[in-house]
């Protein structure tokens, strides 16, 4: 059984979709995209798969055909108004519907705009799966890939003494509640009913992203790093970053959940170089990684499941208990642990930027809002250039 336990705050979560739009040159004809997405679907077990949710268990149950969307936008729309019309509408996951696909003719080139569920995968997952439309487009076949799910297969090593122990305490006092469907779409709902996304990017030249890429070794830290400082000096005050991780092996291009995530602490030094703060983010982001690597995940897989479906439930005031409530807190949902920025950087993007007679020019990823976290950037490079993306929630209340 394909248990989801280190995915499972993405059950309940309401704004949890990746979004990844693909500008491909030239004209093409929609219809063969359309087929051509289709066997990407049929390619990979996350997208031929529903979630089943039953006495408090959920997993990925195989489905006979897959219940993913295609449309072809005929009207002349901005995939980003497409994001904001289609966030609203509830991913029927327990049927299938783990991601939508709009194909957007435009002007002389093609946009294949995907939103995926974030149980369908992780970012770099949705990247994979657009690489399958592109080699399916060109008659190239695709092979069948499935699930890689982490479940409970974790080191137990590294977890803290203090998280074991909270761990333990919530397994004694947690009342077992379970949840719905129902609960899950009335959440959806309720929370979209008064909030929309805010989504805006700006793709770098090659010349602005090599300045980047030699100013970081320059400095003597990674691009990420050197990104994180950026970020860090526009915000002038100490802030809370989470910054998640790939811990996917090398190769595996399955669609599957293989992210985990490290959060740093710092504040800007104004009376630094913008080099010395760099440096020191980079210490900080490599003591994370060494200490805390998959920590977050083993807290999860530790936790009783439905509690972590309280906590969503509670975050939006869809359900009150005050384990529910605490938990909430200790894991950043509310409260002054929640991240004030959250960059996920999926750098050089690993597939090829042509396919036959066909180009891809370049891709947009935008990352979920997620609930534990403010402020969600973004950033992808491909064909030499690199492209940033800011998405938030607008009137986003934290009770």
């Amino acid at each position: 059984m394909n248990e989801i336990v280190t995915e499972r705050p993405h059950l309940f979560e309401p704004n949890i979709y990746i979004t990844v739009c693909v500008e491909i040159a030239g004209k093409v004809c929609p219809q063969k995209l359309s087929a051509a997405v289709k066997q990407a679907f049929e390619a990979n077990e996350a997208t031929m798969s529903k979630i089943v949710l039953e006495n408090g268990f959920s997993y990925y149950k195989k489905t006979p055909v897959s219940c993913c969307k295609i449309e072809i936008v005929n009207e002349n729309k901005n995939w980003i108004e497409i994001v904001s019309q289609n966030e609203k509408i509830p991913f029927a996951i327990d049927k299938g519907e783990l991601v939508r696909v709009f194909i957007i003719p435009s002007g002389d080139n093609t946009q294949i705009m995907i939103m995926a569920h974030h149980l369908a995968g992780d970012g770099k997952s949705i990247i994979y799966f657009a690489k399958d439309i592109m080699n399916a487009l060109s008659a190239v076949p695709l092979t069948y890939k499935p699930l890689t799910l982490l479940g409970r297969n974790l080191p137990h090593k590294g977890l803290s003494v203090s998280a074991k122990l909270y761990a333990r305490y919530c397994k004694h006092k947690w009342n077992n509640h379970s949840f719905t469907w129902q609960d899950y779409y009335n959440l959806h709902k309720k929370y979209w009913k008064t909030v929309s996304s805010d989504i805006r990017y700006e793709t770098l030249s090659a010349e602005e992203t090599e300045r980047i890429i030699d100013n970081a070794k320059k400095t003597g830290c990674s691009v990420n790093s050197y990104l994180v400082t950026l970020f860090l000096q526009k915000y002038q005050k100490r802030c809370e970053i989470g910054i998640p991780v790939s811990i996917r092996q090398s190769k595996n291009e399955a669609m599957s959940n293989l992210t985990s995530g490290i959060r740093i602490n710092y504040k800007y030094d104004a009376g630094k170089t913008f080099a010395q703060n760099a440096v020191q983010v980079h210490k900080k982001i490599a003591k994370a990684l060494k200490r805390n690597k998959v920590f977050v995940l083993q807290f999860l897989a530790e936790l009783p499941m439905t509690l972590i479906d309280a906590v969503l439930l509670h975050t939006y005031n869809s359900y009150c208990n005050g384990l529910a409530e605490k938990t909430a807190r200790v894991m950043s949902y509310c409260g002054k642990n929640k991240r004030e920025l959250g960059i996920t950087n999926l750098t050089l993007l690993d597939i090829p930027t042509y396919y036959g007679n066909y180009e891809i020019k370049n891709i947009i990823f935008v990352p979920p809002a997620v609930s534990y976290c403010q402020n969600v950037f973004g950033v992808s490079t491909i064909n030499g250039r690199m492209t940033f993306s800011y998405h938030n929630i607008k009137n986003q209340k934290c009770p």
